[in-house]
């Protein structure tokens, strides 16, 4: 399977970044750049949390993925969590 799909994905043209409007009144939408600040709840889960900062993260995501395998009644084996579409697609 993999070699199959690095096959695909090395015909893929790659993405070359262009120019970014300077105007305010554009809201970019190809960078991944959210154009509006996190909620006050999401900053304060954030510094709820500061304390764990001194650590690495669990590499498997662990609690995140039981978490999606129970909402979406899935096996865990079926979950897969990246950092971001790159790290995904490394793994094919």
């Amino acid at each position: 399977m993999s070699r199959f799909a690095d096959y695909n994905i090395k015909k893929i043209t790659p993405y070359v970044p262009g120019e970014q409007p300077r105007k305010q009144r554009y809201i970019k939408l190809n960078t991944n750049e959210n154009p509006y600040p996190p909620s006050p709840k999401a900053i304060a889960a954030a510094i709820s949390e500061t304390y764990k900062y001194n650590l690495y993260p669990d590499p498997e995501c662990s609690v995140l993925t039981e978490k999606l395998a129970e909402q979406f009644s899935v096996r865990i084996e079926n979950i897969f969590v990246g950092n971001g579409s790159d790290e995904v697609l490394a793994f094919i």
